[in-house]
């Protein structure tokens, strides 16, 4: 199967490519690009364990301490737009280093503040350089990609960040056992630091967009960003909504113990993994248009099938689980692809509205899955979940990106 015109960008386009892609120290650059967003989302992942603890300690309700997961996605979706477009117009690598910088200074902060005030401060901190640090990783992994492997690229980064969402929890959880909720956030801030060291040696400095009028930027217009991101945010509608509530469901309608829910996540997780993984393969293969919306298409049946074995055998279940998982995160990294073939002078900005839309989309999936949890109960949340993927899918393929922007 060959990959639809859609699915590239024309030469002429491509040579407007504000980076250029680097030669030697490519595979460095994409190891420390993954291992940086590992961090960053560690740090993220990290927090939820440990928020009983922060409760206990600051002698807050356990809702009041869940405001610092809160404030943190909160300043990502309205901070992550400014920061892209700031790093399209002075340099990726700049924004990147200084907001590792930021982070650590933010950790360090989180660890030893001496009130809840100054530790949700401190969230908003970190959630503020957060968005200047990812939207910079995936915009400098993407324009950097040789162009027949920008899939692979952006999948390997990808992994980065949905490997902490299994590895996150349970290691902030032990460390916070031997030495304290305190000290993960001051752990965290250290390898943070020295990421910002060597992100600064291993990405090339990307020249302005505006230093000439040959590489000036065409100016993408408001509804064109929000047509293009917008299926992210349905991506993550679908699929948050049913995470989030899928320790709840398993135990309330599939009656698993703790031990089977904890399985059941990091099952989920591998399929996550080993999903995002072969999505930039196959994007490379067949086209990254064709990926995510075959991605979407296929999250909206593999929800309706949970939905039928939520009470079937647990070997049964568990696969079920694996599968959406499997079929679902290829979309990511292969959407990403679209956009950066898609802008390429736009790179920064749009992979940072694509990360705030994933944001928004998560949270109002969130809010989504607690109401329908609370009226109608877990096995709702998967048929809606369905019907986002599926709508996601008629958009991916029809309407997000136009022909003109290709």
């Amino acid at each position: 199967m060959r990959a639809s015109r859609a699915d590239h960008v024309p030469l002429s386009t491509e040579r407007l490519s504000p980076t250029p892609a680097p030669t030697r120290r490519g595979g460095g650059s994409l190891a420390v690009g993954f291992i940086t967003l590992l961090v960053v989302g560690t740090d993220l992942f990290v927090v939820s364990p440990l928020l009983p603890a922060i409760s206990r300690h600051f002698h807050v309700s356990p809702g009041a301490a869940g405001n610092a997961v809160t404030v943190f996605s909160i300043v990502y979706v309205l901070g992550a737009p400014a920061f892209g477009s700031l790093a399209d117009r002075i340099g990726r690598r700049k924004v990147l280093a200084a907001g590792l910088v930021g982070f650590a200074v933010a950790n360090v902060l989180t660890g030893l503040a001496p009130s809840f005030a100054v530790l949700l401060l401190a969230r908003v901190l970190a959630g503020l350089t957060a968005a200047a640090v990812s939207p910079s990783v995936y915009a400098l992994v993407g324009a950097a990609a040789p162009a027949h492997r920008r899939g692979v690229w952006m999948s390997t980064a990808v992994a980065g960040f949905l490997i902490s969402l299994t590895t996150g929890a349970p290691s902030g959880t032990a460390l916070a056992a031997v030495w304290g909720w305190r000290a993960v956030f001051v752990i965290l801030a250290l390898p943070a630091a020295a990421l910002a060291v060597v992100n600064l040696a291993v990405w090339p400095d990307t020249p302005k967009p505006g230093a000439s009028a040959a590489t000036a930027p065409v100016p993408i217009g408001l509804l064109t960003r929000a047509r293009a991101v917008a299926v992210t945010g349905l991506w993550a509608f679908a699929v948050y909504a049913l995470y989030t509530y899928l320790g709840t469901g398993l135990r309330a309608d599939a009656k698993f113990s703790t031990g089977l829910v904890a399985l059941a996540l990091i099952v989920f997780g591998v399929g996550a993994v080993v999903g995002s993984f072969g999505g930039g393969r196959l994007a490379d293969r067949f086209g990254a248009r064709r990926v995510a919306t075959a991605s979407l298409a296929l999250v909206g049946v593999t929800m309706l099938l949970l939905d039928l074995v939520v009470r079937a055998p647990v070997p049964l279940l568990m696969a079920a689980l694996f599968l959406l998982a499997l079929c679902a995160y290829p979309c990511l990294p292969a959407y990403q692809a679209q956009l950066v073939s898609s802008f390429p002078q736009h790179v920064g900005s749009l992979l940072a509205w694509n990360s705030s839309c994933m944001y928004l989309g998560t949270a109002l999936g969130s809010a989504a899955g607690s109401a329908l949890l609370s009226t109608a109960g877990f096995r709702a949340i998967p048929l809606a979940g369905a019907a986002v993927a599926l709508l996601g899918a008629f958009f991916c393929a029809f309407w997000a990106i136009s022909q003109r922007s290709e």
